[in-house]
């Protein structure tokens, strides 16, 4: 069997959670979807060893082509590398798809030169990125999507469950000054808060220090001083610790995740990977755009979506699903299908071999923190 090295973080670390972890979506595609034997060898893996053990490299990137991307070490060890190197879902960062004009780093453009050089094509989230690359002259690509969306989970076997809504907002970093600017994330948490809606968390750090139980001293502190509670529609750090209690949940093992989002009625919010998850889960999901790395990827996966201001009412902290989310759900089964056959011939260009999800199989051995 063909053994191929992956540069791509660690399955499944549990906690302390450190990177956000919708990034175990498409880092558990490659494992769980290459006819192959895959290992882990990270971002500082040695160039000669991979060379001499492996027979193909498999790099699954994110929105990896943006300002403040530091790729410099990766391309130079890349370069190295004299077996074939596929990578699958590279995306741009931008505030929307109004402009090609983006601004990227040297360092993340000579990375895309580099893997363009190593295969036959690299896969990409969407068009707009496409776009982007072949204005800076790399054009042999091929827009697939992000690999996670060809990862079949245990699907829900009923029509429905009455778990409530999930609800799932973006956000990296906390400060007062946030709660000023207008922000559909901002719009989010308030309802999560006030509407007392269960919710999933993926990159927001005070939230998951408390969760996973790795930053909880001094943590009411910190909370009060970054305006925390405020956010959310509290007056106090104890009532936002007692929402995270209840209502509060993270997940870095995909089957749990998964597990739970199968209790639910749906799912509502900006979170890309979230909402893949819940519909390959067989759970109705809507994600909200808020960055053409969202948009792009609604526009070539079909994924359910909706005016955020007929969705979400802030004044009454409640969710609204639109009426026809049953159709799009179903549109968007029907496009899964259609870009799974190309993602399937990407990968038999690029010498790979698909296969299908094994979920009983792919689940066991994996950690969560929930």
């Amino acid at each position: 069997m063909m053994r191929i090295a992956a540069v791509t973080l660690r399955r499944a670390t549990g906690a302390p959670i450190k990177t956000n972890t919708g990034n175990y979506m498409f880092t558990e595609a490659v494992y769980r979807n290459l006819d192959a034997q895959v290992e882990w060898v990270g971002f500082r893996f040695t160039p000669e060893a991979v060379n001499e053990k492996f027979d193909a490299v498999i790099v699954p990137a994110a929105n990896w082509l943006n300002a403040n991307s530091d790729f410099a070490d990766l391309a130079r060890r890349i370069e190295q590398l004299t077996i074939p190197v596929t990578c699958v879902g590279l995306g741009t960062q931008a505030p929307s798809l109004d402009s090609l004009e983006v601004d990227i780093s040297p360092s993340a453009l000579d990375l895309a030169r580099v893997l363009s050089h190593k295969n036959a094509s690299i896969s990409l989230r969407g068009e707009f990125t496409r776009a982007v690359l072949a204005r800076h002259g790399i054009t042999n690509t091929v827009v697939t999507g992000c690999p996670s969306l060809y990862m079949d989970v245990a699907a829900r076997s009923d029509d429905g469950a009455n778990g409530g809504i999930v609800l799932q907002g973006t956000r990296y970093v906390m400060a007062r000054p946030v709660l000023r600017r207008k922000l559909l994330d901002n719009d989010i948490f308030r309802i999560a808060g006030r509407g007392n809606y269960d919710i999933v968390y993926q990159s927001e750090k005070l939230e998951i220090a408390y969760l996973d139980g790795t930053g909880r001293e001094g943590w009411e502190q910190a909370a009060h001083d970054s305006g925390l509670p405020q956010l959310y529609g509290f007056d106090s750090a104890p009532a936002m610790r007692d929402y995270l209690e209840l209502r509060g949940r993270v997940f870095t093992n995909i089957d749990s995740w998964s597990d739970y989002l199968k209790t639910k009625t749906a799912v509502v919010g900006s979170r890309l990977h979230g909402a893949i998850l819940a519909l390959n889960s067989g759970v109705p999901a809507l994600l909200l755009p808020h960055d053409s790395r969202t948009r792009e990827l609604i526009d070539f996966a079909g994924i359910p979506t909706a005016d955020p201001d007929t969705v979400l009412d802030v004044r009454n902290a409640r969710v609204t699903l639109p009426g026809n989310l049953a159709e799009m759900v179903r549109a968007y089964r029907d496009r899964r299908a259609r870009n799974k056959r190309i993602y399937q011939d990407f990968l038999a260009a690029n010498g790979l071999a698909f296969r299908d999800s094994r979920p009983e199989h792919d689940r066991a051995g994996l950690l969560a923190v929930s």
